[in-house]
């Protein structure tokens, strides 16, 4: 029976991020991101050089807007999208001018999408916004919108986690409490995902979440992007920019795309 109810806590929808990130409890565990962080690590590439000069850029997976916000307040023309509608609606509620043209669209439908075909000298994606999706032809409809919305020359940013720090620093268990709220946090790597189930009470029911992304590392990412004619010029393993390694926090990858 223990057997039974610890397989039951990782029990998970295909889509499991629709309603997830729809939710207000998403947004109260998530909530302490700040604008601050966004605005110091877009201020970091641009006064780095690694974005290239301003233009048209792509927030591909914005949640409420944090980076779209300031990469509008660095001078770029933005555009900016999530499946979540909750996380647009917030962004268009913030104010910010110049503001960002938002718009609610899944990842996997960007190549469908025909004005903006060839449109963006930029295109980012922070915070492991990509990497949730079970088929290998969703992942390629990914990877194949990222590259058809970017100019020959365009730069494509990526920012995932990084899996051999994953391996090594991952905490089992934890709760944490975010307005009054307690989550009870359990992690593991199983079966090439990286998992994190979420159970908490909200008014008065007790409801559970199970977050999955593919234990993609800079090989697997190697052999997506040049399929699609994407090519890595560069990877960092930090928010301050510094170089790659298998211990660092993140993976950002900075690809461009070949004439």
């Amino acid at each position: 029976m223990a057997q039974e109810m610890q397989e039951g806590m990782w029990k998970t929808d295909l889509d499991w991020f629709r309603d997830w990130f729809n939710s207000e409890a998403y947004h109260v565990l998530y909530g302490h991101r700040s604008n601050a962080e966004a605005d110091i690590l877009i201020q970091t590439l641009v006064q780095s050089g690694v974005l290239g000069e301003t233009g048209k850029a792509l927030d591909a997976g914005c949640g409420a807007g944090r980076h779209a916000r300031a990469l509008a307040q660095n001078g770029w023309d933005v555009c900016a999208f999530d499946l979540s509608t909750d996380s647009i609606l917030k962004a268009k509620q913030h104010g910010s001018r110049p503001a960002p043209h938002y718009q609610v669209l899944d990842l996997r439908h960007l190549h469908e999408v025909s004005e903006w075909e060839g449109r963006f000298d930029l295109v980012t994606n922070f915070f492991t916004s990509l990497g949730y999706f079970e088929s290998e032809e969703d992942q390629s409809a990914v990877v194949k919108g990222l590259s058809k919305v970017l100019r020959p020359g365009g730069k494509l940013l990526i920012d995932y986690l990084n899996v051999s720090h994953v391996r090594h620093a991952l905490v089992p268990y934890e709760v944490l409490q975010r307005e009054g709220t307690d989550f009870f946090i359990h992690r593991r790597i199983q079966g090439g995902w990286i998992e994190k189930s979420i159970q908490y009470s909200w008014d008065g029911e007790d409801c559970r979440h199970v977050e999955r992304v593919q234990s993609l590392d800079r090989s697997d990412f190697d052999r997506l992007l040049r399929v699609c004619n994407l090519r890595i010029v560069d990877a960092f393993g930090d928010y301050q920019l510094n170089p790659w390694t298998a211990s660092s926090p993140r993976l950002m990858l900075l690809a461009e795309k070949q004439a």
